[in-house]
């Protein structure tokens, strides 16, 4: 099937963007996407683009099928075939930042996974997050190969990429080692306040009790974020439990409207669990 005439004016336009202009660029390829009625018409147009010899241009092919991956699974083969037929040495950053925020995006389709990993060791750290965070939910446990990649990431020098693997390794309560487990307890000292936090979540799920020093101390400030008073609740020890009623007694609750429930949560679990268990 033939790609759809787009007038060069138009396709100038939708070339024309940078970082702080992304989302009206992503607006314009949502409107172009919706524009096509046939869905072998935009593979038609993807295919056309992923063609062309201007990086800027393949890249748009994968834009056109990251701005519908909620929506539809049709593209998703054709999708997998582009990203994996790119040679990831050879590529234009810009080709390969799309391809991974296009896989990134289909977010409830494991077949996206392992396509998604070869993205891993991009040099981009931009490319890198894309692979954190673009894990497919639901799947759990994971893959070896997917594991033995997030526990790369959660070490790597940016701050957002080791905050995103640290939370999808961590929410994967299957898979529980004990080479995981140090990991995580690797990153309760992390210097980014978010790693840190899902490293200590992540720990309380698995019950492992390194992370309860950790919790006592940062529970004992008024500043203590969210992440680790949802800790405290995934734990349940009533050691915590003097340290979270004077974070109610303090008012930290009112700072931020999750904050009340997740407090009250952390509060009625350790409440619960009887002190012999801890």
């Amino acid at each position: 099937m033939s790609p759809p005439s787009i007038p060069s004016r138009r396709l100038a336009e939708l070339l024309d963007w940078d970082e702080t202009s992304s989302q009206e660029h992503f607006d314009a390829m949502d409107r172009l996407f919706e524009s096509i009625s046939d869905p072998e018409e935009v593979i038609a147009l993807a295919r056309a683009w992923w063609a062309d010899p201007d990086e800027r241009v393949q890249a748009l092919g994968f834009d056109l099928l990251a701005v519908q991956a909620l929506d539809f699974c049709w593209h998703v083969p054709p999708l997998i075939e582009a990203a994996d037929a790119l040679p990831l040495d050879r590529a234009h950053k810009h080709v390969r930042e799309a391809a991974a925020h296009a896989l990134a995006t289909i977010c409830d389709d494991e077949r996206v996974l392992f396509p998604l990993l070869r993205f891993a060791a991009d040099p981009d750290a931009d490319i890198r997050w894309q692979v954190a965070r673009g894990i497919p939910v639901g799947v759990d446990p994971l893959p070896e190969d997917a594991v033995r990649v997030l526990l790369v990431l959660m070490r790597d020098p940016d701050a957002e990429v080791r905050d995103w693997a640290t939370m999808m390794l961590g929410s994967c309560a299957e898979n529980d080692t004990q080479q995981i487990r140090d990991a995580f307890v690797e990153r309760l000292d992390d210097p980014g306040e978010n790693t840190a936090g899902e490293a200590a979540v992540a720990l309380a799920i698995r019950r492992d009790p390194r992370v309860l020093p950790t919790l006592k101390r940062v529970l004992a400030t008024l500043d203590v974020g969210n992440l680790y008073v949802e800790a405290a609740a995934e734990l349940g020890d009533p050691r915590l439990l003097p340290l979270l009623e004077k974070l109610k007694t303090d008012g930290w609750q009112d700072d931020d409207e999750p904050r009340p429930q997740v407090l009250d949560q952390a509060l009625q679990a350790c409440a619960s669990r009887p002190a012999s268990l801890a």
